[in-house]
């Protein structure tokens, strides 16, 4: 039965996500340390205490956007199909997917790299540690698939390679950023993640 509290209980969550949103909006445009909880609550509408009934401090917010970017993250990697793929495709495909959600996101790397990360709160480093390392596992576990099926060699270190596309990955974003968005992250997948496999793949004949 859909009692009234119930209905109280949906509205909250809604209003939460509302928050979410709206912060995930206000960091297209400004940094991480203008993102007031004022201005969120400008933004959705809402008295500043209401806010703080569904969030209990800015740090929280920051970790429930953190949250619903790896929640987002992890359903546009299952719509991608990728058990149809082989290793190296999938790298390549996951690579222009992930740039691609950037683009659509400028907050992320806003946050990522931003003073409040850094040197704010541990919970919300532990948080945004647990997003990247995500990625990092989905990159190392087809580094280890594709060198089982012979697509790239065998002495590599799956785990120091996962951590270069990573870390090429996050360059490539914050140079994205120091440019004012001037130009379209996704289009430098293909050519960053084949600098990479050129490197990593078995070489035949001698060569």
């Amino acid at each position: 039965m859909d009692t009234p509290r119930r209905r109280r209980r949906k509205s909250a969550e809604v209003r939460r996500h509302d928050i979410i949103m709206a912060a995930m909006e206000l960091l297209r445009t400004q940094s991480v340390a203008q993102l007031t909880t004022r201005a969120l609550a400008q933004a959705v509408g809402i008295a500043q205490p209401t806010l703080f009934l569904h969030f209990g401090s800015r740090t929280q917010v920051l970790l429930a956007l953190v949250d619903h970017v790896q929640e987002q993250l992890q359903q546009g990697l299952q719509s991608q199909n990728l058990q149809q793929l082989t290793p190296l495709e999938r790298l390549r495909k996951v690579i222009g997917f992930h740039l691609k959600f950037i683009q659509r996101q400028p907050g992320i790397p806003r946050l990522l790299f931003s003073e409040e990360l850094q040197s704010g709160d541990p919970a919300l480093r532990e948080r945004m540690h647990g997003l990247i390392g995500f990625f990092l596992d989905f990159l190392r576990a087809q580094i280890r698939e594709g060198q089982a099926r012979g697509e790239l060699r065998a002495d590599l270190d799956p785990q120091q390679s996962a951590c270069l596309l990573v870390a090429s990955v996050q360059g490539l974003a914050f140079r994205w950023v120091l440019s004012e968005f001037r130009f379209v992250l996704e289009e430098q997948a293909d050519l960053m993640v084949s600098t990479f496999l050129d490197g990593w793949q078995p070489r035949h004949g001698g060569d």
